[in-house]
Protein backbone atom coordinates (compact mmCIF):
# COMPACT_ATOMS: atom_id res chain seq x y z
CA UNK A 1 0.00 0.00 0.00
CA UNK A 2 1.39 3.27 -1.15
CA UNK A 3 1.42 5.88 1.80
CA UNK A 4 -0.55 8.20 -0.14
CA UNK A 5 -3.50 6.08 0.29
CA UNK A 6 -3.63 6.81 4.12
CA UNK A 7 -4.76 10.35 3.12
CA UNK A 8 -8.10 8.43 1.62
CA UNK A 9 -11.12 6.97 2.52
CA UNK A 10 -11.15 5.01 5.11
CA UNK A 11 -9.00 7.42 6.77
CA UNK A 12 -10.62 10.62 6.23
CA UNK A 13 -14.07 8.86 6.85
CA UNK A 14 -13.02 8.65 10.48
CA UNK A 15 -11.77 11.87 11.14
CA UNK A 16 -11.06 14.88 9.36
CA UNK A 17 -7.61 15.17 10.30
CA UNK A 18 -6.83 12.26 8.29
CA UNK A 19 -4.21 9.85 9.97
CA UNK A 20 -3.14 12.53 11.91
CA UNK A 21 -6.27 12.34 13.94
CA UNK A 22 -6.02 8.42 14.24
CA UNK A 23 -1.99 8.01 15.04
CA UNK A 24 0.48 9.97 16.84
CA UNK A 25 3.31 11.35 14.71
CA UNK A 26 5.67 8.91 15.80
CA UNK A 27 3.53 6.34 14.94
CA UNK A 28 2.60 7.82 11.68
CA UNK A 29 6.56 7.42 10.75
CA UNK A 30 6.82 4.30 11.85
CA UNK A 31 3.99 3.17 9.74
CA UNK A 32 5.20 4.86 7.19
CA UNK A 33 8.16 3.06 7.16
CA UNK A 34 7.07 -0.45 7.55
CA UNK A 35 4.83 0.22 3.95
CA UNK A 36 7.60 1.40 2.45
CA UNK A 37 9.38 -1.52 3.61
CA UNK A 38 6.93 -3.94 3.00
CA UNK A 39 6.73 -2.15 -0.75
CA UNK A 40 10.18 -2.57 -1.53
CA UNK A 41 10.44 -6.58 0.06
CA UNK A 42 7.38 -6.94 -2.36
CA UNK A 43 9.48 -5.56 -5.32
CA UNK A 44 12.74 -7.10 -4.76
CA UNK A 45 11.40 -10.57 -4.88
Amino acid sequence: MKPALLYESPFTDITPQEPEGLFRSAEMDGLIQVLEAVRAAAVAG
